[in-house]
């Protein structure tokens, strides 16, 4: 994993969950649907997210293993650095 990133867990299925920190940020990991999403808390109340489509059917991201997981964690949080740094941010990052 990252330098900076600290899982607390990660595990189950239907959804794939993993909660933790990055750069002493709250983070939440969710995978479920055909979808999965990685909340950054910036703020209390006001997370940083990014959502991808994941398989093809309507269950696959509930079971994605825990490796895939893990690399988009890592995938999710190179961009939210990224976009700190005044990054190109992608169209599926919102700020709430």
């Amino acid at each position: 994993m990252v330098d900076g990133v600290e899982i607390t867990w990660i595990g189950g299925n239907c959804p794939v969950q993993s909660e933790g920190t990055v750069d002493g940020l709250p983070y939440y990991f969710r995978a479920r649907g055909m979808h999965w999403a990685l909340e950054i808390e910036e703020a209390p109340g006001s997370p940083w997210r990014h959502e991808e489509p994941y398989g093809a059917g309507p269950f696959d991201a509930g079971w994605m293993p825990e490796e895939e997981a893990l690399g988009f964690i890592e995938k999710a949080v190179g961009l939210f650095r990224a976009r700190g740094s005044g990054g190109a941010r992608s169209g599926a990052d919102t700020e709430q």
